[in-house]
């Protein structure tokens, strides 16, 4: 009789071990896939030493890591199109453009369905230099299923130097 009530009370507890596992999977882990790429296109629009600001198109491309469906990780690459001389600056020297690429990784924030907001550093690479940024930006994403969204963005870079820089832009973009 002992051996039969313990060998029911291990299958007992085998059973609430296994239910147990059955409900503890997130409803995060189950619907939504964790990663997503992003394509972007938009336009830049550049602070520059003299007061000017420079309008220039940019192409995006981003890919985002979501640890839970409220915080995830991301790293957002912004290549600005433009290749010219900028007209001359408070000191008189000529400030040249070509291809910039901004790069950022940022910690990613959801406290509502299809809207992200995203904070981080990153830097601007140039003709072989880098100078250091921080990225603060909200992005809305219009849902259009299967896991595909349109999402518009909004960013604002600013460089250590004083110059800044606000994005703003809309692409298509697939979770998986």
């Amino acid at each position: 009789m002992t051996r039969t009530l313990v060998a029911l009370l291990l299958i007992l507890c085998f059973l609430s071990f296994s239910y147990a596992q059955e409900h503890n999977i997130s409803e995060f882990e189950n619907k939504e896939p964790r990663h997503r790429a992003a394509f972007i296109l938009g336009h830049s629009f550049i602070s520059l030493d003299n007061k000017e600001i420079l309008a220039i198109p940019t192409f995006g491309l981003d890919y985002e890591y979501w640890i839970s469906d409220k915080w995830g990780i991301g790293i957002f690459s912004d290549l600005e199109l433009i290749s010219k001389e900028v007209s001359p600056t408070v000191n008189d020297v000529n400030i040249e453009r070509e291809y910039p690429l901004v790069v950022t990784l940022d910690v990613l924030w959801s406290p509502i369905k299809h809207w992200e907001f995203v904070i981080g550093p990153g830097f601007i690479s140039e003709k072989g230099e880098t100078e250091p940024l921080v990225r603060i930006g909200a992005e809305r994403d219009l849902e259009l299923g299967h896991h595909w969204d349109v999402p518009i963005t909004l960013f604002y870079d600013k460089k250590f130097d004083g110059n800044y820089a606000i994005s703003i832009g809309i692409g298509i973009a697939k979770r998986f």
